[in-house]
């Protein structure tokens, strides 16, 4: 297997030193440390990295995001931020570029190895995958065949713009592997929206369709890039957290109500958008089937929203 190429960008020249020690000593290659947004520029075009990491706070006129947007506009090469910033301004603009992760100062050796494996393995994963749809869009249209079909055979659910089924699963078992490999925690997240039926017989399935999108999009606001967020089928979104554990659950509980809180103070319309949730947490040591772990997230589910309605 070729080596990894990482491009690190970042000012602090100590800090660039413990990041290429550290990795290097997982076996990654190192191309090249720049200190600017304007050199990584220059760098990923020259040296063509297979990531990046990314300072968020750069030397000169711009910064580490406004250096990701630059180079995902002309290169397809996952970026990892890196930052001593939580500031939810700064925060949600790194979340704009969907990095591949987020990592904050200072960061401890196995974290930022587990991050770039994990970052790695979902980019080779979601070219694969993007390939494999711009196949099988062509062979359709070659074929004439209808428009379900193509739905059917995409990895991608067309109203949300998120993962279906199908690609959750094409994404979940690589990630499995590397959990059970390295001995990392998931946490899988079930969510069903609440009063949906309602929803679409009084304001119409175009309403509907209308909350199932929006429902996506406090999904997207409220989990990492690196997360893999789908559409389950109908009313219902699976999320797969990577690297998580149930120390996390209360924190991304309060992430979902503000989110949501935030979306029903700006919507237009005379509902509300409402969900319902349970997460369950994978562990590698118990050997538990993913397919198990969702279930118990399904049933949490399940009685979050009998509890509303009692």
């Amino acid at each position: 297997m070729d080596t990894c190429k990482v491009l690190i960008v970042e000012d602090e020249a100590l800090v660039a030193h413990d990041i290429s020690t550290t990795l290097q000593g997982f076996g990654y290659s190192v191309v090249d440390t720049v200190d600017s947004a304007e050199a990584s520029i220059h760098a990923v075009r020259t040296k063509k990295p297979d990531i990046v990491i990314m300072d968020i706070m750069l030397k000169g006129e711009h910064d580490g995001i406004d250096a990701a947007a630059m180079i995902t506009s002309e290169h397809d090469v996952p970026i990892i931020f890196l930052s001593t910033h939580t500031e939810e301004v700064t925060i949600r603009r790194a979340t704009r570029q969907v990095p591949y992760g987020y990592v904050l100062k200072p960061f401890r050796s196995v974290e930022l190895g587990i991050l770039v494996e994990v970052a790695r393995n979902r980019h080779r994963i979601e070219r694969h995958l993007q390939e494999k749809n711009e196949i099988l869009s062509r062979r359709l249209i070659k074929t004439r065949e209808t428009a379900s079909r193509l739905e059917e055979l995409s990895l991608v659910d067309e109203l949300t713009g998120i993962y279906n089924r199908r690609g959750f699963h094409s994404l979940s078992r690589h990630h499995v592997e590397i959990a059970n490999r390295m001995g990392r925690s998931m946490l899988a997240c079930f969510f069903d929206l609440d009063h949906m039926k309602n929803i679409n017989d009084v304001h119409g399935h175009g309403a509907g369709d209308a909350i199932l999108a929006a429902a996506a999009d406090v999904l997207k606001k409220t989990f990492r890039g690196s997360d893999i967020i789908s559409r389950w089928g109908g009313d219902e979104f699976v999320v797969l957290m990577i690297n998580a554990d149930g120390g996390n659950v209360t924190a991304i509980e309060e992430r979902i109500y503000k989110n949501i809180d935030a979306y029903n103070d700006d919507a237009d319309h005379p509902y509300l958008l409402s969900m319902s949730w349970g997460i369950a947490v994978y562990e590698p040591a118990t050997r538990e089937s993913l397919e198990g772990v969702i279930e118990r997230a399904d049933a949490l589910m399940y009685g979050d929203k009998m509890r509303k309605r009692a």
